[in-house]
């Protein structure tokens, strides 16, 4: 009876146990006194609110708290809702002024606009501790985090530039700014503006301008003209101003620093001339360009005077003004300097109207300044000239022609000729200046036209190509009267290719032209004798002069015939130079003309003028849109583009593709 006592209890003990695990668990939360819910969330061992750690305490309250929770074992919870309550922690969105004394978080500071260093005045003491802690800190060299607080170092910025204001070092302060921009880059643009106005004002123009290059990128005004060549060019406020509206499109010839500044200085003429000379009643050049762009504003692109687009526009159309004039101002140094290439300068508004009043107030007047200026522009120095030659493998050719017209005597004209070459040191087509100045002295001066065909030799073995250009039989007529002098120049010409000593082969120059005669030794008594014995004697050594004779006209008379045809002089190499025909590849069957012709693209720098070539081909008997056709299409499939193209009155190639065209052994 007992036994079965015992299961009953048993049974009904499990059945209450089971129906208690089939009940569904409700979440729970719990609300405190405040308006904010709590949720218990045991899986977490810590939680931050705007950096602040809740001790861990609390945390392991609310673990116990769970724990019973989910004893299954327990039936009572008659005190859970107090004991929760009991242990629940409410902590604030922001730190108290007490709650950290180490600065373990950032005091929190609006963001605002900081304009100087006086803005720390508005701080909080517990703002201006931790400044004053960071300063510290950044002047060890150590950065501390801001948490997003810009502020403090916007304060630091001005701070470091006042105390540079004291110590005028400048390596110390460019150090602090690169350390302050590379940790705080909203800050970087800022200083190097505020560092390059004091040094400015302090007359540091060395130590503005090495800045200035090291950051460009953050220097808003450093591609402005005006404030770059302010300096330099000793601007007035208003010139600096004007240049300031204007772009300079970069290109080769500009690019030279001596001819853009040359360029900017015409350009400022130009603008004073116009200036000085447009004076009508109340009217003023300013004025007028204030005119031109009202009239192109409202009647081109027709926006409402007023209007934002009016005045974006208004200021864009008067910069276009003045770039106009710039273009023309840089086609005038073009001009001085020889350089045939032009810009394309024409005006972008052509309606009647708007062209008219232009072209009458302003250009008209150009024209003839920009003459007359001519005077004012400075010659290139000599590294400019390097440039210039290297761009334009043809300018060389107006100085030369200078040259033959000015020069006072042989030595002279050789040394300008060897000046005139040391600037074309960059140009491939040097070696064309000796070879025409040779062509020159031929009828006048015969031992110099040698020594500069020597010149010509040993600066077309230092190209690319070795062209070995021949005289042709006019000047062979004039430079060599017998053929052993031909042979004894051929002998300089072999020996130097050898040797390669230039001052000896122009030494050997003068043996040329010295007589070589045969020296006879007369013994009077042998004479006798033979008189006596060879009575024809005399008769025969006349016979023997006069054949000499003879062969000298002879070879005379052989020159004057065929004037048109080439005396070769034959010179070897030793050695193994690639021919003009092995240097392109097989596959693309170029005809002997079509390799020449990219040759002398290679000569020329890969441009040449359009008439330049015409008259090359013509020449040749070839029609230059043929050949020009026929070398895009050997040259297509292999480029998969056109190899020549034509650019206002120049053929020009790229180099890059021309370098595809070659053999690459």
């Amino acid at each position: 009876m007992t036994f079965f006592i015992i299961l009953v209890i048993l049974f009904f003990i499990i059945t209450i146990s089971k129906n208690q695990k089939e009940t569904p668990k409700k979440k729970v939360t719990f609300k405190n006194s405040g308006p904010n819910l709590v949720k218990v969330q045991p899986q977490e061992k810590y939680s931050v609110k705007r950096n602040e750690i809740i001790p861990s305490q609390t945390i392991n309250q609310a673990n116990s708290v769970e724990s019973k929770i989910k004893d299954d074992s327990i039936i009572d919870v008659s005190d859970l809702m107090s004991t929760l309550i009991g242990n629940i922690k409410v902590t604030s969105d922001y730190p108290s002024s007490s709650s950290s004394s180490s600065y373990s978080s950032v005091p929190y500071w609006p963001h605002q606009y900081v304009y100087s260093y006086d803005e720390i005045k508005y701080a909080t003491r517990e703002q201006r501790n931790f400044y004053d802690k960071f300063r510290a800190e950044f002047l060890k060299g150590n950065v501390l985090s801001l948490n997003g607080n810009t502020n403090y170092a916007f304060i630091l910025l001005f701070d470091l530039l006042n105390d540079f204001e004291v110590h005028k070092d400048y390596k110390k302060i460019e150090h602090q700014l690169e350390m302050l921009g590379n940790t705080f880059p909203r800050t970087k643009s800022y200083g190097v503006s505020f560092l390059l106005q004091k040094l400015e004002e302090y007359n540091m123009d060395d130590e503005a301008e090495h800045f200035r290059e090291r950051n460009q990128q953050y220097d808003y005004d450093y591609w402005k003209l005006g404030k770059k060549y302010k300096k330099k060019l000793n601007l007035s406020a208003e010139q600096e101003e004007v240049l300031n509206r204007i772009w300079l499109q970069t290109n080769v010839f500009n690019s030279a620093e001596f001819c853009k500044t040359e360029i900017l200085k015409q350009f400022l003429r130009a603008v004073e001339f116009l200036q000085s000379n447009y004076v009508s009643g109340d009217n003023s050049f300013v004025s007028l360009m204030d005119e031109l762009s009202d009239l192109i504003v409202r009647k081109y692109y027709r926006y409402r005077k007023g209007s934002q687009n009016y005045k974006y526009t208004f200021d864009s159309v008067k910069g276009e003004i003045y770039g106009h004039i710039l273009k023309l101002s840089e086609n005038n140094i073009r001009v001085v300097y020889s350089n045939k290439r032009k810009l394309t300068a024409e005006f972008n508004y052509s309606a009647p109207e708007i062209f008219t009043s232009y072209y009458e107030k302003v250009i008209s007047k150009l024209d003839v300044f920009l003459i007359d200026d001519q005077k004012n522009i400075l010659s290139p120095d000599t590294e400019t000239e390097k440039l210039l030659n290297e761009s334009n493998t043809t300018r060389w050719k107006s100085k030369f022609e200078i040259i033959t017209q000015t020069y006072k005597d042989i030595a002279d004209f050789e040394n300008q000729i060897i000046r005139l070459a040391e600037e074309n040191i960059k140009n491939p087509s040097v070696e064309n200046i000796f070879y025409e100045a040779s062509k020159f002295m031929a009828k006048l001066d015969k031992p110099s036209s040698l020594k500069l065909y020597v010149y010509y030799i040993d600066s077309d073995l230092k190209s690319s190509t070795f062209d070995n250009k021949q005289m042709n039989k006019t000047i062979q007529k004039s430079l060599f009267k017998t053929d052993e002098q031909l042979r004894d120049f051929e002998e300089i010409l072999n020996d130097f290719i050898k040797d390669r000593q230039l001052e000896n082969a122009l030494k050997r120059i003068a043996s040329v032209y010295e007589p070589k005669r045969k020296k006879i030794i007369i013994d009077r008594n042998s004479i006798q004798v033979v008189q006596k014995q060879h009575s024809g004697t005399v008769n025969l050594l006349n016979e023997y002069l006069q054949d000499e004779l003879e062969d000298q006209v002879k070879i005379s008379d052989s020159i004057e015939e065929n004037e048109t045809d080439e005396v070769q002089i034959h010179i070897t190499t030793d050695d193994n130079r690639e021919s003009a025909i092995s240097r392109f590849n097989s596959d693309l069957r170029l005809s002997e003309l079509q390799k020449e012709v990219l040759e002398i693209f290679e000569k020329n720098s890969f441009g040449i003028l359009r008439n330049e070539l015409e008259e090359v081909l013509k020449s040749k008997n070839q029609l230059m849109s043929s050949v020009i056709d026929s070398i895009n299409e050997s040259c297509y499939e292999t480029l998969d583009d056109v190899l020549i193209e034509e650019e206002d009155d120049y053929f020009t190639i790229s180099a890059d593709y021309y370098k595809k065209l070659l053999n690459n052994d």
